[in-house]
């Protein structure tokens, strides 16, 4: 079995590799890298002939962004997924199809058309309910805690092949942490946090509700940029139970971009979700969901969001483009105001240059001064070293480990700490591995 390597490799973004053994190819993943100039997986041409099954583990468009480009060349794959998956990807390829600079790739952007096609092609798989793959290959798919459906896939052909996607051991307030102890020969693992240990539950809310109360204090606001699919439904949650418990003031919560679609459809998709989130809907009237502190701005100037003091959570979760901007434009020259980061900032993304300390940064071809106060509070649906090096240690009959979708620094660390006991391998882009 060989591991043919098209995005994903040390960088965080355009997650794409193949998996071939004696005629048989599979491809795990097809997304796209978004940044100031976004970044697709190199293909050889050659290969999309064999390009029969796409098994996507999640909906971010890290994940499935560039599957529209392979329709829109001719091909016809089956794209296999959970249901919540597919039901998210709608939604984010289209919010994608509608930003037509950056989906720009060969001269021609994709259309609504192309994600119909999309949605067309896709084949709905549930956890633990094995199927074959055109080529035949066994695959199964587990859950992995990381957003609502996200999937490991396990393919097995002469072994047994686990890639993870991208994980989460830990339970959030919707989700379950991803399954544990499964059996495997060769193992391929996102190291998004290789190097870095995530704070606990406990001290991220104890953080959380002092930087809210002291910036609503002050009088000022509070921008959150949010992923549409996955941080913005569990940072919605959060403090909803947060204001309910009295933890953090009552204060208008203001829902931007695709995120409030993305709560309708994490509620179409409950058995997805955790026993206590199910419960709590199904035995009382008490639907978070529909919370009375959520909102939508009523104004196109957004003026009525700033008459008092208030919290908004908006895409994109890397300010790379989305309403956020507009918010940011209009906040950062005031010290009273806030913007606290919740997800992962990647390399060369509007939102990692803040987090770094850029005192101005580009918004609609103007420079923006930043005055505003900046944090950092990780709620992630990623795993941190210890925990990647736990849900590892706990696989059955693992021999190789293929570390992808991390930068440098974070798949080194987990090198040196897995190379004692396993052979690890970090492929470069383009490359094929023998497994």
């Amino acid at each position: 079995m060989e591991l043919h390597v098209y995005g994903g490799a040390r960088e965080v973004g355009r997650n794409c590799f193949m998996l071939h053994e004696k005629g048989k190819y599979i491809m795990l993943d097809c997304g796209v890298k978004l940044g100031e100039q976004t970044e697709y997986p190199e293909i050889p041409d050659r290969m999309g002939k064999h390009i029969r099954d796409i098994v996507v583990t999640h909906a971010h468009l890290d994940h499935t962004g560039y599957t529209p480009y392979l329709i829109k060349e001719g091909l016809t794959p089956h794209i296999h997924g959970t249901k919540p998956t597919k039901d998210l990807t709608s939604v984010l390829l289209a919010d994608y199809a509608r930003l037509g600079k950056i989906a720009k790739r060969r001269g021609h952007t994709f259309s609504q058309g192309d994600v119909e096609k999309v949605l067309d092609s896709f084949r709905e798989r549930e956890f633990r309910q094995p199927f074959r793959s055109g080529h035949g290959f066994n695959v199964e798919l587990f859950n992995a805690g990381h957003i609502l459906g996200s999937a490991m896939v396990m393919v097995e052909g002469e072994k047994k092949v686990l890639y993870t996607g991208d994980i989460s051991v830990r339970g959030t307030k919707l989700l379950d942490g991803c399954e544990r102890d499964l059996k495997c020969d060769t193992l391929i693992m996102e190291s998004t946090y290789g190097n870095e240990e995530l704070p606990s539950v406990k001290e991220t809310m104890k953080k959380l509700t002092h930087e809210i109360k002291e910036t609503l204090r002050a009088g000022g606001h509070i921008l959150i940029p949010s992923f549409a699919v996955g941080r913005g439904q569990e940072i919605l949650l959060l403090l909803e139970a947060y204001m309910r418990s009295g933890a953090i003031p009552e204060t208008k919560i203001y829902v931007e971009g695709m995120i409030g679609t993305g709560m309708k459809i994490t509620r179409q998709n409950l058995g997805y979700a955790k026993e206590e989130i199910k419960n709590r809907i199904l035995m009382s009237d008490d639907d978070p969901f529909k919370s009375p502190y959520f909102r939508t701005p009523k104004r196109k100037d957004k003026d009525d969001v700033f008459e008092e003091p208030s919290i908004i959570v908006s895409t994109s979760g890397m300010l790379t483009g989305g309403p956020a901007l507009g918010y940011l434009a209009r906040m950062a020259p005031d010290p009273k105001n806030k913007i606290i980061f919740m997800g992962y900032q990647a390399e060369g993304t509007r939102g990692r240059k803040i987090l770094e300390g850029a005192k101005e940064v580009e918004v609609d071809g103007e420079m923006v001064k930043m005055k505003m106060k900046i944090e950092e509070i990780r709620i992630s649906g990623h795993s941190g070293k210890s925990e990647l090096i736990q849900f590892v240690k706990g696989l059955k009959g693992l021999k190789k480990v293929v570390l992808i979708h991390g930068e440098d620094e974070g798949i080194k660390s987990l090198q040196d700490s897995l190379g004692k006991s396993y052979e690890v391998i970090v492929p470069s882009l383009g490359e094929e591995i023998r497994l």
